[in-house]
């Protein structure tokens, strides 16, 4: 499909993407996301404290099922609130929560049910913190620049699992223990409250296309008539798997590496260096691609890089690991600038969020997923091997989507 390139005055005419408000943004969002990637210790910790593996999937992935369940109610009670309280309080409980862990004690029976805890609390108040994050970038991309601007937001994702990974296990020696590393994780709220103080003007605007959607009755109606409305059903079923297999992959790769003899620091090392570089050299070039086309080419090299590194040889491992990073970083932006340029200015919002829907529900449901597949007797490259299967729906649903909008001009062209 193709997309619709501005004529050199509307360029001049259009605002910048990289505004004051995006920059600060973009800190804000960096600096917070570090909360999560220093979760990538939290399986062995536990691990380490000898907690039951039926409990592992579920401390792990309760977060994100916390998120998918409040996301849409954060979503609705923000939309005409000033947005700056929640943020405030969000960081504060989210930091609040990464400090407590030093004071849990493992050997107490009921150590599970307070961890569990901890988790909902956090996974609540991440909705309500990324809801708000979410709302104020959409604001901030201009017509034209949305394929860019997801690119280079996303940064704010790569950059902490590319760094906090590595700086972790510096510090883990020095700290002593996972809950100490988090605690010191935890003082990131300083810079966080900066950034939000210096975006209070934004944080404070209310959405004003939210209309009279004040309750979440009127806010699900709202939800499913716009992305049925817009045709996204199929684009949101991409995103979804898409999700489920990246999400498969940061939860049970470390696991691949045990039977494979890889080293699992130099998969998010790789990958995630791989999408840094190309994003901040070619960023301005993604809203130029046919993504109709792209998208599902991309997925098929994804795939294969998946493949290659569960079944491959040990020397393929780190050029497929670069491929899948290649992959990944046209993947998400192209379908989540779809997403976006297909939405209505009263949509966008509300479909930009239900696209995060998508992400939190593949960190809810990846690691029952992956569980499920070594339970029945199979192994971790089995598990690798699924979510290549499911970055290939991914493709197949895209691929769908245009058939559909292909058919409906058809249609349009004989009615006309």
């Amino acid at each position: 499909m193709r997309t619709h390139s501005p004529t050199p005055s509307q360029k001049k005419a259009d605002p910048g993407l990289i505004s004051l408000d995006f920059i600060l943004l973009f800190f804000m969002t960096l600096f917070s996301n570090c909360y999560l990637s220093i979760y990538y210790c939290f399986e062995q910790w536990l691990e380490h404290v000898a907690v039951d593996p039926s409990w592992r999937g579920i401390l792990l992935g309760i977060l994100f099922g916390m998120v998918l369940v409040t996301r849409p109610f954060a979503t609705v009670f923000m939309l005409r609130r000033n947005r700056l309280p929640a943020v405030i309080v969000s960081l504060f409980i989210c930091s609040g929560v990464l400090f407590s862990y030093q004071f849990l004690d493992t050997t107490a029976p009921s150590f599970e049910w307070l961890l569990l805890a901890l988790r909902i609390v956090q996974g609540i108040f991440l909705a309500i913190y990324s809801s708000c994050v979410v709302s104020v970038l959409v604001s901030c991309i201009p017509p034209g620049q949305s394929a860019r601007g997801f690119a280079l937001f996303s940064f704010t994702t790569l950059l902490p699992y590319a760094i906090i990974p590595t700086i972790g296990e510096f510090l883990l020696p020095i700290v002593g223990s996972e809950p100490s590393l988090f605690a010191w994780t935890s003082l990131l709220l300083v810079p966080c409250l900066v950034m939000s103080i210096l975006l209070a003007p934004r944080l404070r605007q209310t959405d004003a296309a939210a209309g009279a959607t004040t309750n979440f009755a009127e806010y699900r109606k709202g939800l499913m008539h716009s992305v049925l409305h817009s045709g996204l059903s199929l684009v949101f079923a991409s995103m979804l798997s898409f999700s489920l297999a990246t999400s498969t992959c940061l939860f049970f790769m470390k696991g691949l590496c045990s039977q494979t003899g890889g080293d699992p620091a130099k998969f998010y090392f790789y990958y995630t260096t791989t999408m840094i570089v190309l994003r901040f050299f070619f960023s301005k070039r993604l809203d130029t691609l046919p993504r109709y086309r792209i998208v599902p080419i991309v997925a098929l090299t994804m795939a294969s890089a998946l493949i290659i590194i569960a079944w491959g040889p040990l020397w393929a491992y780190v050029p497929a690991t670069i491929l899948y990073g290649i992959s990944l970083s046209l993947l998400y932006p192209l379908t989540a600038a779809a997403i976006y340029d297909r939405s209505t200015p009263e949509t966008r919002t509300i479909n930009s969020n239900f696209m995060m829907l998508m992400f939190d529900a593949g960190g809810l449901f990846s690691p029952m997923i992956g569980g499920f597949v070594i339970s029945i007797g199979l192994d971790y490259h089995a598990v690798i091997t699924v979510a290549a299967g499911m970055v290939c729906m991914s493709g197949l649903f895209f691929t769908l989507d245009r058939l559909r909008l292909y058919l409906q001009e058809v249609r349009a062209r004989r009615e006309a």
